[in-house]
C-alpha cells in the first residue's frame, strides 16, 4: 500500500492505496535523516541554554539532561506513531507504513526501529539493494515500509521489483557460497593491506603510529566495509562472477533455431 498526502485521522485508520506503490530511495532518506538531525541538536542546544538560564534553580540541570535524553529518543517515536513521518519525512514526502496493516506503526513498533537503525547506522540502509520492497535492516525487522507521498513526477522513487520471467538465477545456496568466498578475499587482501601500511607494528602497540598510517588505516576499514556490502549486493542480485545470472532462451527463438 501506499499512503496520499493527506494524514491519518487516527492511529487505526488505513493508507489509501494507490499504483504502483512508490517506494522511498535512499537519496530522499538520507535527506529526511540529515534534516531530522538538525531538528535534534537544535532542540538540544535550545535545552541547553535554558538549563543553563535555569542553573541556580534546584534540580534544573538534571531535568534539562532528562528532557535532552527524552528529546533524543522520542524524537522520531513520537512522530511516526503519531502521523507516520517526522519533520525529516515530511520534507521529503515520505512516510512510515506498517507493512502487515497498511498503517501508522505503533509506538512500540517505531521505537524498536529507531533503536536498531540508530545501533547500525547507515550500515542498515545496504539492504535497500536486496529487498523486493527496498527496506532497510531496521525496516525488515520491523515490518514496515517508506514510501513516497507527493503527485511531484520529478520525486525519485523505486517499485516492487519483480521476477523476470526469462532470467535464470542461480540457486541461493550457491550465491551465498559465492558471498562467501569474496567476502574472505576481501577480508585477506585487507589483512594484507594493513599489514604492508603498518610494517612497525605500531597499531598493535597503540602507539607511535605515523600520520600516513593514522590516516591510512581508517580509509582502509571503510574500503574494506563497502566491497564487503557491495560483493553481498551484487552477489545476492547474481552479478558476481561463480554465481551469474542468465536470460533463458524463449520458446520462440527455440523454434526459430529449429527451422
Amino acid at each position: 500500500m501506499i499512503m496520499t498526502g493527506q494524514p491519518a485521522t487516527d492511529s487505526t485508520s488505513e493508507i489509501a492505496p494507490a499504483s504502483p506503490v512508490r517506494y522511498a530511495t535512499f537519496t530522499g532518506r538520507f535527506r529526511a535523516l540529515v534534516i531530522d538531525n538538525l531538528c535534534i541538536s537544535a532542540l538540544g542546544i535550545a535545552l541547553f541554554f535554558a538549563g543553563d538560564a535555569a542553573s541556580e534553580v534546584p534540580g534544573a540541570t538534571r531535568v534539562m539532561l532528562l528532557l535532552v535524553v527524552a528529546v533524543i529518543l522520542l524524537y522520531e517515536p513520537l512522530q511516526v506513531s503519531r502521523r507516520g513521518a517526522t519533520i525529516g519525512h515530511r520534507y521529503a514526502h515520505l512516510r512510515v507504513v506498517d507493512a502487515r496493516t497498511g498503517s501508522w506503526p505503533s509506538f512500540g513498533r517505531a521505537f524498536v526501529r529507531f533503536l536498531i537503525k540508530t545501533m547500525l547506522g547507515v550500515i542498515s540502509f545496504f539492504t535497500m539493494e536486496l529487498s523486493r520492497r527496498h527496506q532497510a535492516v531496521h525496516d525488515l525487522l520491523t515490518h514496515t515500509t517508506v514510501h513516497v507521498v507527493t503527485s511531484e513526477e520529478v520525486v525519485d522513487y523505486r517499485v516492487e521489483r519483480v521476477d523476470e520471467p526469462d532470467v535464470i538465477w542461480p540457486g541461493r545456496l550457491r550465491r551465498l557460497a559465492v558471498i562467501l568466498l569474496y567476502l574472505i578475499a576481501i577480508f585477506f587482501v585487507y589483512a594484507i593491506s594493513i599489514s604492508i601500511v603498518d610494517t612497525t607494528g605500531c597499531l598493535r602497540h597503540r602507539s607511535g603510529c605515523s600520520a600516513v598510517t593514522r590516516t591510512l588505516v581508517p580509509v582502509m576499514g571503510w574500503a574494506w566495509i563497502g566491497l564487503s556490502l557491495t560483493a553481498i549486493i551484487a552477489g545476492w542480485k547474481g552479478l558476481l562472477l561463480g554465481a551469474r545470472r542468465s536470460r533463458g532462451v524463449s520458446s520462440d527463438a527455440v523454434a526459430y533455431e529449429q527451422i
